[in-house]
């Protein structure tokens, strides 16, 4: 009986040379190590095996993991420093307001509320009285203001970066949190909905009842109705994908996007039926964010939108440089180039002489040959007509075929003999019969 430690824990092929992954390479990494940091949420066992096929790809997806880790690292190195808590920004905005909700606190009687100002220009208070104060619940700065001032930065704790050890931050964000909180949450006067910071409370207001759009692009017609769906559409005019997947390198312009990408990889299907034991990677689409404005369906990630509503514009942004037809979005390319190529990547396991140029291919034979799978063939509808005579055909393919009945035409000529055929299928029957030759399917 075939033990399971014959078989490579990755690609689940027999090998004769098997590496555990208790090994290491070169660089004295082990391949467990690799294992668990590209794909951390996989259980892998210490006994696994690994082919050497797949240790050439766990190195590559490896070194592109840590570079993308890397990359991310040096983009984030802060170059504002606060002066008195020596904390780091990437944002010169960030360390203002940083300034101004912690350190400085200006006695201002105004309206009977103590109030907070900070100089625009450089980073620095001048002509006010300075009190560096402790961090307490009791000596905030006006919370109000301060939301009414950085509505239009979207002020995260994001842009912050400190290189403190884990128990001086905890404390820290923790009580920046309940500093962002307002003292008089605003109630929403349409619906009741309650909120804590203005900007929320602002685009709540403009998204979901009055449907102002106070942000417009400068390079096309489109408004929004807050600076961040903004500042994403720009993205999508420059082709900023500043948010890349470290599984598989894909890029998206906002990180919303990135974090519904990845639950693709780590497959945890959180979301569950209600009325069976099914579950999902994706929530019920009624509760995905982006809808289309022309027949209202919706996408989880604001790409699927972009690349759906071209559908509807009829923009076709590639096109393929050998037959030069053009398509909707990139992926749709791909697929079309292999029709070009004879590769033929999708092959049957049950069947010796069956491949397909693509996946829909292979799945469509398993269901009607071996009936596995739970694809749909739905009955191709006929039409192509043949001008010269009543037939009908479902593929422009068979119709040509069908034309050559007509014309005469043999475009398929045997290279060992002048017979011609109509179809390079009657050319492989031909070669096998009359010159012992076998051809691959795809010549």
């Amino acid at each position: 009986m075939t033990s399971l430690k014959d078989f490579c824990c990755i690609c689940v092929t027999k090998h004769p040379y098997l590496e555990n992954v208790n090994e290491t390479d070169v660089e004295n990494i082990k391949h467990y190590y690799k294992l668990s940091s590209c794909v951390p949420d996989q259980k892998w066992q210490e006994d696994f095996k690994i082919c050497k096929d797949c240790v050439e790809r766990l190195d590559s997806t490896y070194k592109f993991i840590q570079a993308c880790l890397k990359k991310k690292f040096n983009d984030s190195v802060a170059t504002f420093d606060c002066n008195t808590c020596k904390k780091q920004f990437k944002l010169k905005r960030s360390l203002k307001l940083h300034i101004t909700r912690i350190h400085v606190k200006t006695k201002c009687k105004q309206n009977g509320k103590d109030k907070v100002k900070v100089e625009t220009g450089d980073i620095k208070v001048e002509n006010t009285q300075i009190e560096i104060v402790d961090i307490k619940l009791n000596e905030t700065a006006d919370i109000d203001e301060l939301d009414e001032h950085s509505e239009d930065d979207n002020y995260t704790n994001e842009n912050d970066i400190t290189y403190s050890t884990d128990e001086e931050v905890k404390p820290k964000l923790k009580l920046l949190k309940r500093y962002n909180k307002r003292k008089n949450p605003l109630t929403c006067e349409y619906c009741g909905k309650v909120f804590h910071r203005r900007q929320h409370y602002s685009s709540h207001i403009r998204s979901k009842h009055t449907f102002e759009k106070p942000y417009k692009c400068d390079m096309c017609e489109a408004r929004y109705t807050n600076s961040h769906s903004l500042l994403v559409h720009k993205r999508n005019h420059n082709n900023e994908k500043p948010f890349v997947c470290s599984y598989c390198g894909k890029s998206f312009v906002c990180s919303g996007d990135l974090y519904h990408h990845s639950k693709i990889h780590l497959n945890k299907r959180e979301y569950k039926c209600t009325l069976c034991d099914k579950s999902f990677n994706t929530a019920n689409p009624k509760d995905w964010k982006y809808e289309c404005t022309y027949c209202h369906k919706r996408f989880p990630i604001n790409s699927s939108l972009s690349t759906h509503i071209k559908r509807h514009t009829g923009v076709k942004e590639f096109s393929c440089h050998i037959c030069e037809k053009q398509f909707f979005d990139k992926s749709e390319l791909t697929k079309h180039l292999r029709s070009h190529s004879s590769e033929r990547l999708f092959k049957c396991d049950m069947c010796e002489d069956r491949d397909y140029k693509n996946l829909y291919g292979l799945r469509k034979h398993m269901k009607i040959v071996h009936n596995i799978g739970t694809v749909k063939i739905s009955k191709p509808v006929k039409k192509f007509m043949c001008p010269m005579c009543p037939k009908v055909f479902a593929f422009n393919n068979k119709l040509q075929k069908h034309i050559c009945t007509h014309t005469g035409e043999k475009p398929f000529r045997c290279g060992y003999c002048d017979k011609q055929f109509i179809d390079s299928y009657y050319r492989k029957v031909h070669l096998k019969k009359k010159h012992n030759i076998e051809m691959n399917r795809t010549v």
